[in-house]
């Protein structure tokens, strides 16, 4: 397990390079392995992990054998890689990562493209785990982007590009129209293509890309429509309404923007049933109440800290309007204790306006990743705010201290990075 860690955290100085040579030529040099099953490809700004969970979890619920590979990771590399969400083991993950080192060492010394990056390999691990394990088919989240991705080699029968935001703006362009068109690489002829956007203009490239590639467009909002019931701190209650039925469900993942993920969720359920697939009625309704997903509005109690913990990752401005929409509507508390902490290449000035407001005390602090923006930057965006700051220098001493401020009818918040809310499950020994 350490050997392979250390392997693929060294490949880290390789960054993001663009292009697919590197993981096809590996693929093809294993004989292809990510041809063997069928798939469904989510890009997308947010929400692709919480599509990830729901759609899976239908899959599941209807007793088919699901691959889910999803990035990054909270704790370590292991829950990357899942079947029927069981984590891969460390005796085969380190298996699969010697042979995707040698592998990685030959497409190098081989060929002009270089080095493969820490993502291609894990990917490279991911398709030969599912066709090794036999997957009915995989559920793949996109890494960045969605033209280069590793991940885009696959050829799956159903893509889906959740909403497009302002995220990574430093490679995949400055604005909406840019990366969405980035993003709709993932769209396949004569292949449905689902989607939650309902920004006009880009809406539009939606609509034009997939008239020019004869791909079938389900809009979630249009195609698939809902009536919100209910939503607290326990779930969400919704009727939806698709082009072949109506489901009264009880969603798991907190938050009403869940509604429009689970949507996309049920739409490439639907168009997989018009497909062949046998999934019931009964497997999307349980599917909706059985999708775990940690990091995410998650509720935790913590020993010897005495209100409820939210641990959320949200990192750009859009996840952290979606979580600051959350801490207004579903949870009630006295005062809020924001224990805050971003990446360096992160809108910290864009997350601090949409969550400052609401907190009562701020415990800033930074990940332990050498991306992390070091704590005393990200004090100096909290300023302007004018709410009582302390800088910690770790997640540990920010929670710690904001838990001896807090009272009971309290409620502490972890959130800027999912790097941080891992810290919070490891120092707690929490499954990730």
């Amino acid at each position: 397990m350490a050997s392979a860690e250390s392997y693929l955290k060294a490949l880290r100085r390789f960054g993001i390079k663009p292009g697919l040579e590197r993981i096809r030529t590996m693929m093809e040099w294993a004989s292809e392995p990510h041809r063997t099953f069928p798939s469904v490809l989510i890009g997308g700004t947010n929400g692709k992990g919480s599509v990830t969970a729901f759609l899976s979890a239908i899959l599941q619920s209807a007793g088919y054998r699901v691959g889910v590979y999803t990035s990054p990771h909270l704790v370590d590399y292991h829950e990357r890689f899942r079947i029927n969400g069981v984590m891969i083991s460390p005796e085969r993950f380190e298996a699969l990562s010697v042979w995707a080192k040698e592998l990685a060492e030959r497409v190098e010394r081989e060929t002009p493209y270089g080095a493969p990056t820490e993502f291609e390999v894990l990917t490279a691990v991911a398709f030969r785990h599912f066709a090794e394990e036999q997957v009915d088919i995989a559920v793949v989240e996109v890494g960045l982007g969605g033209r280069w991705d590793a991940t885009n080699i696959l050829e799956p029968d159903i893509s889906i590009v959740t909403v497009i935001g302002l995220d990574h703006t430093d490679r995949l362009g400055p604005d909406h129209f840019t990366i969405a068109k980035d993003k709709l690489g993932i769209a396949r002829p004569n292949r449905p293509l689902v989607t939650a956007e309902h920004k006009l203009g880009v809406l539009h490239l939606f609509e034009a890309t997939a008239l020019q590639i004869s791909a079938r467009l389900v809009r979630v909002g249009a195609e698939v429509t809902w009536q919100l019931h209910h939503a607290d701190a326990t779930g969400t209650d919704a009727t939806f309404v698709t082009w072949r039925g109506n489901y009264r469900v009880h969603l798991s993942l907190l938050g009403t923007h869940q509604l429009p993920n689970f949507g996309c969720a049920l739409a490439a359920a639907e168009l997989l049933r018009e497909r062949g697939w046998a999934i019931g009625d009964d497997a999307i309704v349980k599917g909706a109440r059985q999708a775990q997903m940690a990091g995410r509005l998650q509720l935790l109690s913590l020993p010897n800290v005495p209100c409820p913990v939210l641990l959320d990752g949200a990192h750009n401005p859009s996840a952290a309007t979606v979580l600051a929409r959350a801490l207004r509507t579903l949870f009630r508390y006295r005062q809020l204790h924001l224990v805050f902490g971003v990446l360096a290449d992160k809108d910290a000035a864009g997350i601090a306006a949409k969550l400052l407001p609401l907190a009562d005390t701020v415990w800033v602090t930074q990940p332990q990743s050498e991306r992390a923006l070091p704590a005393q930057r990200l004090a100096d965006f909290c300023v302007p705010f004018g709410k009582p700051t302390r800088v910690c220098p770790s997640v540990k001493e920010a929670l710690l201290a904001a838990a001896q401020a807090a009272q009971g009818d309290d409620l502490i918040c972890v959130t800027g990075s999912l790097y941080l809310v891992g810290e919070v499950l490891a120092l707690f020994a929490l499954p990730p």
